[in-house]
């Protein structure tokens, strides 16, 4: 293929890309979330309003007062950088794995760390206590999911399971995977995050919308080339692959979008006029950048992907991807179980027992960090439905039972739900 083939099928999908859906695609997609897979979702629903502008979530029935209205797991979600060394988590699902031990120990053996255990906590121990060669009083009170490696070796991400470590493989990971075993593709990939680490760690999000995004309409484009041949054809079947992006672009497609750089707020310590323009084109010039660099990532693990779906890997579909993340991103946060072990310890047992012996200075060196959750951002498709007001009716409210990344949204104050989002 041609550059001047490849732009004009760029120039083709990205009109279909960036094409406002119809309000029957828009109600089909929402209608496929709301369906009673997960409690609750059968209350709820997603309706265009007659008195807003735009569609909202609206409640199919009157909930009470601390009542459940919506769990969801995030469309797509991802740890925040900061955030890495102070819980250990799976990449997909945020349940935190491993154990008491080695949660702690990774703390604590990380550089931001380091002065904190000087002269509290030994080294060695640490290692040990990370490795499983020494445990601590009552940890098996506390058990996680077993650690799953990374398939290309990184340790920048774990999972808590076989299926969750090779969904993210598939999906995404397969390119991003900063491991040992990735040559040049693991070379950009690591320039790539590294540009994040140095910017905006939003970008790596956007990325697995694009990649996951390709990976879907891969999917789709091999199950229309295996009906094909299903059908006896002679012939090779001719697949439409603009119509395998388009329908695996749909839940990005009903999101509310905007540009990144000009859906940002003016900050403070910037004047209007020529400061604010130099401003927003230095965001658009490090999403560029940051694009650029995934590019060269796809271009050693997968450049007939690329090449497939130009319109994907444009920054007219990249910056409004992180400008929805920008309007409509959740936090996700987990609650720590090293903060529950050591509140059971305390309640437990005495000052002086032998138990908060061990226990006491792996709590000293922790300090206030030691109650710290797992704190990512998510783009939820139900919940992106809700704006906020300072009036609200429902709220974020995780209980002891919620170990995953998903939204739990609780009824307070109003019994019907009229928060509303904009097109």
């Amino acid at each position: 293929m041609t550059d001047a083939d490849l732009d004009a099928v760029a120039a083709r999908q990205l009109e279909l890309l960036l094409a406002p859906p119809t309000d029957e695609v828009a109600a089909s997609y929402y209608d496929s979330l709301l369906l009673p897979n997960e409690p609750g979702h059968g209350d709820v629903t997603v309706a265009r309003s007659g008195t807003y502008r735009g569609r909202g979530l609206f409640a199919a029935r009157d909930f009470a007062e601390g009542e459940r209205v919506l769990r969801e797991p995030p469309r797509v979600g991802i740890q925040q950088e900061h955030n890495r060394c102070d819980a250990l988590v799976c990449a997909e699902c945020f349940r935190y794995v491993g154990s008491i031990e080695r949660q702690i120990a990774t703390r604590l053996l990380h550089d931001s760390h380091s002065d904190a255990c000087e002269g509290m906590v030994d080294r060695r121990v640490l290692e040990e206590l990370q490795s499983g060669v020494k445990s601590l009083p009552d940890s098996r009170d506390f058990p996680m999911p077993e650690c799953f490696e990374c398939h290309g070796g990184c340790d920048r991400n774990v999972y808590c399971s076989d299926a969750c470590t090779s969904n993210a493989w598939s999906r995404h990971e397969r390119h991003l995977c900063v491991g040992p075993v990735g040559g040049e593709r693991g070379l950009a990939a690591t320039a790539f995050v590294n540009h994040a680490k140095e910017t905006n760690d939003i970008f790596p999000l956007a990325a697995r919308v694009l990649l996951e995004t390709a990976h879907r309409a891969e999917l789709n484009r091999f199950a229309a080339v295996a009906k094909a041949k299903a059908s006896n054809s002679e012939f090779e079947p001719e697949i439409d692959v603009d119509r395998c992006l388009n329908d695996a672009w749909r839940p990005y497609a009903v999101a509310h979008k905007g540009i990144w750089w000009e859906e940002v707020s003016r900050p403070a310590d910037v004047a209007a006029g020529a400061a604010e323009v130099e401003f927003r084109n230095s965001m658009k010039e490090i999403a560029a950048e940051s694009l650029d660099l995934l590019r060269k990532v796809l271009a050693h693990s997968d450049p007939a992907m690329h090449n497939r779906y130009p319109g994907l890997f444009t920054i007219d579909v990249y910056a409004r991807v992180i400008g929805m993340f920008e309007l409509n991103n959740l936090e996700i946060a987990v609650a720590s179980h090293v903060e529950d072990y050591f509140l059971a310890m305390d309640d437990k047992y005495a000052d002086d027992s032998p138990e908060r012996k061990v226990t006491g200075p792996l709590l000293d060196a922790l300090d206030v960090g030691y109650c710290t959750p797992c704190e990512g951002t998510g783009f939820f498709a139900l919940q992106s439905c809700v704006n906020s007001d300072c009036d609200p009716n429902v709220t974020p409210l995780k209980d002891d039972d919620d170990r995953d990344g998903a939204c739990v949204l609780v009824r307070f104050f109003f019994l019907i739900i009229v928060w509303e989002f904009r097109d």
